[in-house]
């Protein structure tokens, strides 16, 4: 067999491989599960970071801490907290006790007795039963000596602090968060609403009256993830409103064998579920509608498909290198 006839057959192979291949507009298979929309995605732009931004390690938070000073109808007791115990009849028994950090006072015959989250004419009638079963109709009542400490320790935690009652923390390697006074919290995978509740009843355990608001000052973990026929694939950090377009600049542009007619947007819907979009970065390019470029959010996903084309001659390629010859000779591929 001649080079020429060689060289013909395969060039007739090559041009059937790219009528076949070609002549289907590309587009991205869809993983199950997810549902694909082509209409203007700009009707509902939210901020790029908003209330549903999972946390991640590395992000920042700022607690504020807000003392509750108004009037109370009631005051339940609290660790750190200071009481007087006395009996109308049974004097020998009055005595000063401390709230210890387990909630409970000690008392004598009667030894541990749980005391915070109670008002004092509630420990005074636990009190009376408990020593009823001793003694003859006891009457005791409880007061207060001194209250408030918990307040005042978490008060001198942040006496230092240069933004006010407040306190700077950053989520760990382990996605806990460590607050004064109160057992590391896991807040990793949480919303910013979620992390405060969390942190309002942990405080909520030692300290009466105190409210707390979670701010986010640093999103470490706030990106978007680029992949396919892009310059560089990898993630972009989202550090301010980021577009489809813009992230794949970020990541070195489109591949000169990119398609990007159909180019794959998988993000996340109002339940948190995946929605996959197709984006025809070609029209956003070519006419400037910024109604189809969407904003991203954290965990998105963009992949870029290469042509049809493409795949044609990387096919034919493939091909060509299978065809047995104790020749060669050289040809140009150009895209």
């Amino acid at each position: 067999m001649s080079v020429f006839r060689l060289r013909k057959g395969f060039m007739a192979l090559v041009a059937v491989t790219l009528i076949l291949t070609g002549c289907a507009t590309p587009r991205p298979e869809i993983p199950n599960g997810v549902s694909v929309h082509t209409s203007d995605v700009r009707e509902n732009t939210a901020l790029f970071v908003g209330r549903d931004y999972l946390l991640s390690p590395g992000d920042e938070l700022e607690i504020v801490y807000q003392f509750d000073t108004q009037l109370q109808p009631e005051y339940r007791l609290a660790i750190g907290d200071q009481i007087r115990v006395e009996f109308v009849d049974y004097p020998q028994l009055d005595r000063t006790v401390d709230v210890r950090p387990d909630g409970r006072i000690t008392v004598p015959y009667i030894g541990d007795v749980s005391a915070a989250g109670k008002t004092p004419e509630e420990l005074a009638r636990d009190l009376d039963r408990l020593y009823s079963k001793l003694l003859t109709k006891p009457r005791s009542t409880v007061s207060l000596v001194r209250y408030g400490q918990r307040i005042r320790d978490l008060k001198e935690a942040i006496r230092t602090a240069t933004r006010g009652q407040s306190r700077l923390t950053v989520v760990g390697p382990d996605g806990r968060i460590t607050l004064p006074l109160i057992e590391p919290i896991f807040v990793a995978g949480k919303t910013i609403d979620e992390a405060q509740r969390a942190i309002t009843a942990a405080y909520a355990r030692v300290i009466s009256g105190l409210n707390v608001s979670t701010l986010l000052l640093k999103a470490t973990g706030n990106r978007a993830y680029v992949f396919g026929y892009v310059g560089r694939p990898n993630y972009v950090e989202l550090i301010g409103p980021t577009t489809v377009t813009q992230a794949i600049a970020m990541a070195g542009g489109l591949d000169p064998r990119a398609e990007a007619r159909t180019v794959l947007l998988i993000t996340r819907d109002e339940a948190n579920h995946p929605v996959g979009r197709v984006i025809d970065l070609n029209a956003i390019l070519t006419t400037g509608n910024l109604g189809k470029d969407p904003i991203l959010r954290q965990g998105d996903v963009i992949y870029v498909p290469n042509t049809r084309l493409a795949d044609a001659a990387l096919t034919a390629e493939q091909l060509w290198s299978l065809i047995p010859r104790p020749f060669s000779f050289s040809y140009q591929r150009n895209l």
